[in-house]
């Protein structure tokens, strides 16, 4: 489990990576938690929250190369 420094270093990269999706492909799914996918817009909505699942969500596009290096 990432300490929180690293959650915020991971958030930090998903905003910077989300500002150069373009519009058009942000209803595209990026991850699925459980049984719920989830698009760039409703990630969005649960990383900003600083929900449970947005850091799953982080640490699973982290973990398919989603945010970069």
């Amino acid at each position: 489990m990432p300490k929180e420094k690293d959650i915020e270093l991971l958030r930090s990269k998903f905003f910077k990576t989300l500002a150069k999706v373009p519009d058009s492909l942000r209803d595209e799914i990026v991850a699925v938690i459980g049984d719920e996918p989830y698009n760039w817009s409703t990630a969005n909505i649960e990383i900003k929250g600083k929900t449970k699942k947005g850091e799953q969500i982080l640490r699973l596009m982290d973990e398919v190369g989603l945010l970069g290096d």
